[in-house]
């Protein structure tokens, strides 16, 4: 299947809001979220060839998104450490220290899951299409990321 131009970058406005937030969740910095979406629409552009259904792009646009994310954590945790990511304060859903650091804490699949569900709004199917993850376990990663963020948030 071959989308326009036009197509696909209609299609990603309507998304770029999500897109900002699950960058924003990694990082804690909007100009590093803004730059991790915009690559990730870069990247999206150049393989939109490979896209078979125009109905999953949101799905494949976030895969592609999340992908980029765990790179970039994982290479700026190695070399600056994990407590010196940068801290800007734009998303309130996020603003509150607590919740940023006990966030940071998760496991990367729990912390996926959460971002997914309660930062950006899918439901456990849609999450599970994203993930690639069967829905049981991500039904079963969110209670248990909850409980753990619960116990983190209960010591503070």
């Amino acid at each position: 299947m071959h989308i326009r131009d036009d197509d696909f970058f209609n299609r990603i406005d309507t998304m770029r809001t999500k897109m900002i937030k699950i960058a924003y969740s990694y990082f804690s910095s909007e100009s590093m979220a803004i730059d991790l979406v915009d690559e990730a629409i870069y990247k999206g552009y150049l393989k939109r060839k490979s896209l078979r259904e125009m109905e999953y792009m949101e799905t494949w646009m976030i895969r592609i998104l999340i992908n980029l994310c765990n790179n970039h954590y994982k290479k700026f945790s190695k070399v600056n450490g994990i407590d010196e990511l940068p801290e800007e304060s734009t998303v309130e859903q996020y603003d509150s220290l607590p919740l940023k650091i006990a966030m940071q804490k998760l496991p990367e699949k729990y912390r996926q899951v959460v971002v997914l569900k309660y930062f950006v709004g899918y439901g456990v199917a849609e999450i599970s299409e994203i993930t690639g993850t069967p829905q049981g376990t991500v039904a079963t990663r969110l209670r248990k990321a909850l409980s753990l963020l619960r116990l983190e948030l209960q010591d503070e």
